[in-house]
């Protein structure tokens, strides 16, 4: 079971190359694991009892680009077995698997609806503001 939730991680491939592949020894802080490792491993932890809801705070905050590859292709990988992910991010890296987006702005919801309307009307808001500003900043 703890190899298939790293398989569905994408994380088998990673710890099969540690030293003692899964009797690797590591500290509570990772030892001689990477940030980005250490990530992988905590999203197979989060598999290991084959939620049904899977809820990840910047779960890219240490990834490098294999890292997010793998955890894109986890994701997908529980919609398609018909699973929910909620995504807590700030990073658009993050949300690149996410089907509906909700903006929040100091505690109040902004902007929610599908992922590319929402980036639309952002991007629409963030273009307004900049023009607001003009090339010397804030007026």
């Amino acid at each position: 079971m703890v190899v298939e939730a790293a398989k569905k991680a994408a994380a088998h491939d990673m710890i099969v190359k540690l030293p003692d592949g899964y009797d690797t020894r590591v500290s509570a802080n990772g030892g001689r694991l990477s940030g980005g490792q250490i990530q992988r491993i905590g999203l197979a932890r989060a598999m290991y009892s084959d939620p049904i809801i899977l809820v990840l705070d910047e779960p890219n905050s240490n990834l490098d680009n294999e890292g997010s590859n793998a955890l894109n292709a986890a994701i997908r990988a529980m919609k398609a077995e018909g699973k929910s992910v909620l995504i807590m991010a700030h990073r658009p890296a993050a949300i690149q698997e996410c089907e509906i987006l909700l903006v929040l702005d100091g505690g109040a919801v902004r902007k929610f609806g599908p992922r590319d309307d929402v980036l639309r009307e952002m991007v629409k808001t963030h273009e307004d503001i900049q023009k607001a500003q003009g090339p010397g900043g804030v007026k």
